[in-house]
């Protein structure tokens, strides 16, 4: 049953779980365009049927901002009523009710969605009520803050297992700062929970939560301080770990450049994800440990299940992988292959067989043996199905080949000429493409120039528009230009062949930014691979978005599906 004024429909208040609708009414659950979410991500709840108003009385603005023509109904004086409820649907055909959509929340440039944070809170069983806020105590510096009231005052020491839980259910940026263990949630007169008399947590709320320990030395206080400006965190702890902490690809590139303007010192990228802490660069910094570059990087190696080694795309980062690998679960062991050519003297592979040789060596140092599951998104997908027929000609078993919508250069026109114009094309729909740009620059804008004067101009094109870090330096700028022109190149010059095992496609149901029709590539492609056996798993999402909040968590339950 769901109850609203506009609507007559029951008499009961649903809090957690929407049934199925009664008789002559209906219950849909759209994203912003309207149209149906799969099962399990979030839209807004929208009911229909004969029980829906017409509008508001004398209120025409308000009637045209809630009310909508219902396209599933034949009568045309029916509506569709915008509940502003977030909500989602379960896997049998239930409705999970979350919160309000105007309970969003930016922080750290992540959208977090304060409803779902309660209800996962609310499901551990030592939770009896929670409140979750946004606070800026202190102006820029906002913070998740959870207010729990506990089921017996017995467990009043509850954070830590609390904490625990919200690691293995949501997103490191989605779990609160600080906790503060309350005997009742204030109230208003008419019952409802007075936020703004929440207390605010004191200092030691934060320390506590994040494992608080103060910076030791000059280098840690330094580094201390380039966090703090970098994160808009304050304070930060030496044993705090910068992605818990929000930290992304784009910072992880401003802090390690802010690092060697500081302590000229010149840290490969990688090395953030196996020296995460202050603790652990500041013993890099001062010599103590060696910096170990290497295209094998763990993004999570906890779990006893077999691991699975995933092909960087065409921009040879390994970061887009996060939020996959923490959505797989702690139990499933997660390491990037990442492009070589981001260092200096590391050589840039144009040649798909090279570069997949080179992945089977270094994932073999740390596994020898098969069976392996490996697989890659975008054009990583075009060097791990490279890597699985090399590792069957070395009588190795490959027991997951998934590729994660990956690039199909088969859609080219087979006369077109591929020169150096059309590469600098493509490269611009590329990259512009990662950032929501259809076409970063033109053909016609780069014509009359050299190959040198091309890439100049996308790099100062991108650099105008802040595509790239801002502490990114030009010479940081050009070497990522190149990896990506590098692996255009070995996309273009690959030669696929039949390939003798199963490959399992995970594929973004939208259509691609560049028009591609995502059913029409898998039946080409399922044409020319030649393979023995191939299953499409579709996901929400396009290429460039399946891979993100919150279509990733789909993709990551499918993949979970597949995975041993």
């Amino acid at each position: 049953m769901y109850r609203y004024s506009e609507i007559i429909v029951g008499n009961h208040r649903l809090c957690q779980a929407v049934n199925y609708p009664i008789a002559n009414n209906q219950l849909y659950i759209f994203d912003r365009n309207l149209e149906s979410v799969p099962i399990g991500v979030l839209g807004e709840l929208y009911i229909g049927g004969v029980g829906v108003a017409n509008g508001y009385l004398n209120r025409p603005e308000m009637t045209a901002e809630k009310f909508i023509s219902d396209p599933f109904s034949d009568r045309k004086e029916s509506r569709l009523y915008k509940t502003g409820d977030l909500a989602r649907y379960l896997p049998d055909g239930n409705i999970e009710f979350i919160g309000r959509i105007d309970n969003q929340v930016k922080i750290r440039g992540f959208r977090i969605e304060i409803g779902e944070i309660e209800t996962t809170i609310a499901q551990h069983s030592t939770v009896k009520e929670t409140v979750v806020l946004a606070r800026e105590d202190n102006p820029g510096n906002k913070r998740l803050v959870a207010y729990i009231v506990p089921e017996t005052e017995a467990e009043q020491k509850i954070v830590p297992q609390l904490k625990q839980h919200l690691k293995e259910k949501l997103a490191e940026y989605m779990i609160p700062s600080a906790f503060v263990v309350l005997s009742q949630l204030p109230l208003t007169p008419n019952g409802k929970v007075n936020r703004r008399a929440l207390p605010a947590p004191d200092i030691s709320s934060f320390s506590e939560s994040n494992n608080f320990v103060a910076p030791r030395d000059d280098i840690e206080e330094q580094l201390a301080e380039i966090w703090s400006n970098i994160l808009n965190i304050n304070p930060v702890g030496i044993k705090n770990n910068f992605f818990e902490l929000g930290g992304h690809s784009l910072l992880a590139v401003n802090l390690m450049a802010k690092i060697q303007q500081r302590f000229a010192k010149q840290l490969p990228l990688s090395t953030l994800f196996t020296n995460p802490t202050i603790e652990d660069l500041a013993s890099l910094i001062r010599g103590e440990n060696q910096v170990i570059s290497s295209s094998l990087v763990p993004l999570q190696i906890q779990g006893n299940k077999q691991p699975f080694f995933c092909v960087h795309p065409a921009g040879g980062h390994v970061f887009y992988y996060q939020e996959l690998s923490h959505y797989l679960g702690n139990n499933q062991p997660f390491y990037g292959l990442q492009a070589q050519g981001f260092n200096e003297g590391e050589k840039i592979f144009t040649n798909v067989e090279d570069m997949a040789e080179f992945y089977i060596k270094t994932m073999q140092e740390f596994q020898p043996e098969g069976p392996y599951q490996i697989g890659g998104w975008s054009f990583g997908g075009v060097v791990a199905f490279e890597m699985a027929q090399q590792l069957v000609q070395q009588g190795q078993e490959v027991s997951l080949l998934a590729l994660l919508d990956p690039w199909a250069p088969i859609l080219l026109d087979p006369n077109k000429k591929i020169d150096n114009l059309y590469m600098r094309g493509v490269l611009s729909r590329y990259f512009g493409g990662m950032f929501g740009i259809t076409n970063l620059v033109t053909e016609e804008e780069l014509k009359g120039l050299s190959s040198e004067e091309q890439i100049e101009f996308i790099i100062d094109k991108a650099e105008n528009l802040k595509l790239f870090p801002e502490e990114a330096t030009r010479e940081q700028n050009r070497r990522f230009i190149d990896v990506i022109i590098g692996t255009l190149k070995a996309t273009y010059a690959y030669k696929r062949r039949p390939y003798p095992g199963k490959v399992t496609v995970f594929r973004g149901q939208e259509k691609h930014p560049h028009g591609i029709d995502p059913q029409l590539v898998w039946v080409e492609m399922y044409a020319i691979l030649d393979v023995a056996d191939m299953e499409v798993v579709m996901v929400p999402g396009n290429h460039f978005t399946f891979i993100k909040e919150p279509h990733i968590k789909v993709l990551a339950e499918r993949l979970s599906e597949h995975l041993k």
